[in-house]
C-alpha cells in the first residue's frame, strides 16, 4: 500500500464542533422542543421527549441548556426574536398616522393571532408564576420592543403636529396593550378565534380610531398620554 493510500485510510481526528455546527444544533433542539412545548405544555413535554425528538442524548441537552426550564425559556425568546426581527418596520410611506399605526398593527397581529402563538401564550401564562424571570424577559424582549416601534411613530407624528402627546412612550404602551395584547390574550383564552380575520381587523380599526381620538390636538390641552 502506498503512502498516499495510507494517508487516505487513516481516520481523521475529531475536533471541536465549529461555531456554525453549534448554532445549527441549538436551532435544531429549539425547533424540536418548540413543537413539544406548544403541543403538550411545559409539564407534558419531558426532557426525554425533547431529546428523543431532537435525536440527541439527554446528556447533550442538559450540557447545552442546563435544565428543561432553560430550554423552555430559550424556545419562547427565540420565537419572539425571530419573528420580531422579521417584522421590524423600516419605515412607512403611509400619509397619515392612522395608516402608519395600522401597518404596524397588521404586521404584529398577522403573526400573533395564529393557533401557534395562541398555544405559546397559553403555555407562558400557565408558567408565569412558576418562572417569573421568564415573564419579565418576555415583557422586556417582546412587549417593550413593540412599544419602542410605536413610540417612534407617535413621536414623529407629535413633531409634525398630527398628535399632541406629553409622553409618546406611555402612549405607545397604551396602544400596544389595547390593539395588540388584548386580542392576543382573548385568543389564548379561547374567547375569540386565533385568526386575523375580517372581524378581528374591524375590531382593530375601531381600537386605533379610539386611541387616536384621545391623542389628536385640541383647542385646550393635548392628550395626557
Amino acid at each position: 500500500m502506498s503512502d498516499d493510500e495510507k494517508k487516505r485510510r487513516r481516520p481523521r481526528k475529531m475536533g471541536r464542533p465549529t461555531t456554525e455546527d453549534a448554532l445549527r444544533l441549538t436551532s435544531h433542539i429549539l425547533k424540536s422542543a418548540r413543537e413539544l412545548f406548544f403541543e403538550h405544555g411545559f409539564d407534558g413535554a419531558s426532557a426525554d421527549m425533547i431529546a428523543e425528538q431532537a435525536r440527541i442524548s439527554k446528556r447533550t441537552l442538559y450540557a447545552r441548556f442546563g435544565s428543561k426550564a432553560r430550554v423552555f425559556e430559550a424556545v419562547i425568546l427565540d420565537e419572539i426574536d425571530t419573528q420580531l426581527r422579521a417584522l421590524e418596520p423600516s419605515g412607512s410611506d403611509e400619509p397619515d398616522i392612522g395608516s402608519r399605526l395600522r401597518v404596524i398593527a397588521d404586521r404584529l397581529l398577522e403573526w400573533l393571532l395564529t393557533p401557534r402563538i395562541a398555544s405559546m401564550e397559553r403555555v407562558v401564562i400557565a408558567q408565569a408564576v412558576r418562572f417569573p424571570a421568564l415573564a419579565a424577559n418576555i415583557h422586556d424582549f417582546g412587549y417593550q420592543r413593540a412599544v419602542q416601534w410605536v413610540a417612534s411613530i407617535l413621536a414623529h407624528a407629535d413633531a409634525k403636529g398630527e398628535l399632541s402627546l406629553a409622553d409618546p412612550v406611555f402612549a405607545a404602551e397604551q396602544f400596544v396593550t389595547l390593539v395588540v395584547v388584548a386580542p392576543m390574550r382573548r385568543a389564548a383564552l379561547g374567547l375569540s378565534p386565533p385568526a386575523y380575520d375580517e372581524a378581528a381587523r374591524d375590531r382593530i380599526s375601531r381600537g386605533i380610531d379610539l386611541f387616536l381620538d384621545g391623542c389628536r390636538p385640541r383647542q385646550e390641552d393635548g392628550c395626557s398620554a
